[in-house]
């Protein structure tokens, strides 16, 4: 199924009256992942292509937002970062390779990335620089996977990548591939840690236990890596990273602690940077006021992108110019 490119009108994308034109490209993928071993354990395909949005034509596009995400967005999310990027004048590009929970355990995921990444550039005359990576979950994986291609010369586009925002992202596997046994041995009904447990026996083919150098070569940032060689890949960029940490909701939920959590993935990377000598990396940690009602939805880390006040978030971008 083809999706042709088209342009909305302003009005139709904003909701404060500021001009904007959109662009999407996608097919539905064929490609199939399994979360498991049986033949009906397969997640539902998604979409592979790409959605760019403008400020109005009034306007001088001054960089680019750029998302790594799972399929296309759903624009009308109010969490989306496109409304207040587009009022000061960053254009807003998603790109989504169509095989659904990409890692990038495959190259050819990143050679696709890349090259559409330019395709979209060279077509609609964007500026290449002052590009900002932008990922929550496990966009922010992609991120870093992406910047470190382009920062060991693979890139056919080479970016001018400014910065890099990170939201609740797994980005230390070992970490996460012990945290997901223990989801498995809990049987706290989680499915992402047979998930994680599959896709890694499959594409690994080691645990930690036995080559943990694999998980550490795969992952952006390891707390577990001795040599700490990673870190210099991204030192000289604007960085902030994200996550909510708090002892009523997560620390204490389903037998969950602060290893079962993507805080020590976004303070330890924050950390690495400010060891490798970058000035501009920083770290925003949410918690909830011990006198307030507890919420239920603070449970779960993917709605930490939603307390993020995005203005402010794009106003940081700006500065970083």
């Amino acid at each position: 199924m083809k999706i042709v490119s088209f342009v909305i009108p302003a009005l139709l994308l904003a909701g404060h009256g500021h001009a904007q034109k959109m662009y999407q490209d996608y097919t539905l993928s064929k490609d199939t992942v399994h979360y498991g071993p049986g033949s009906n354990e397969i997640l539902p395909p998604t979409h592979r292509g790409y959605t760019l949005i403008l400020p109005d034509g009034g306007s001088e596009v001054s960089g680019t937002v750029l998302i790594l995400g799972d399929d296309k967005p759903n624009l009308s999310d109010t969490s989306n970062i496109h409304q207040p990027a587009n009022t000061r004048g960053l254009a807003t590009l998603y790109i989504s390779t169509g095989i659904p929970v990409d890692l990038y355990f495959s190259e050819s995921s990143l050679v696709y990335a890349d090259s559409l990444i330019k395709q979209v550039f060279s077509s609609y005359h964007l500026p290449n620089k002052n590009i900002f990576l932008v990922g929550a979950m496990m966009a922010g994986h992609r991120a870093l996977k992406y910047i470190e291609y382009c920062k060991k010369g693979r890139s056919v586009f080479n970016p001018s990548i400014k910065g890099v925002v990170l939201c609740e992202s797994a980005i230390d596997w070992v970490r996460q591939w012990y945290e997901c046994q223990k989801q498995v041995r809990d049987h706290t009904g989680d499915f992402e840690g047979n998930f994680i447990t599959y896709l890694f026996a499959r594409h690994i083919n080691a645990t930690p236990a036995t080559n943990i150098r694999k998980f550490i070569d795969f992952s952006p940032y390891s707390y577990f890596d001795t040599k700490m060689e990673k870190p210099k890949l991204y030192k000289d960029l604007a960085i902030r990273a994200y996550t909510y940490a708090d002892i009523r909701y997560w620390f204490s939920a389903q037998g969950k602690g602060i290893y079962d959590s993507n805080y020590p993935d976004m303070s330890g990377f924050i950390n690495e940077q400010v060891l490798a000598g970058n000035k501009t990396a920083s770290l925003i940690v949410y918690s909830s006021s011990l006198t307030g009602p507890l919420k239920n939805g603070m449970r779960r880390q993917s709605t930490t992108w939603n307390l993020i006040n995005k203005k402010e978030l794009v106003d940081w971008m700006i500065k970083s110019l």
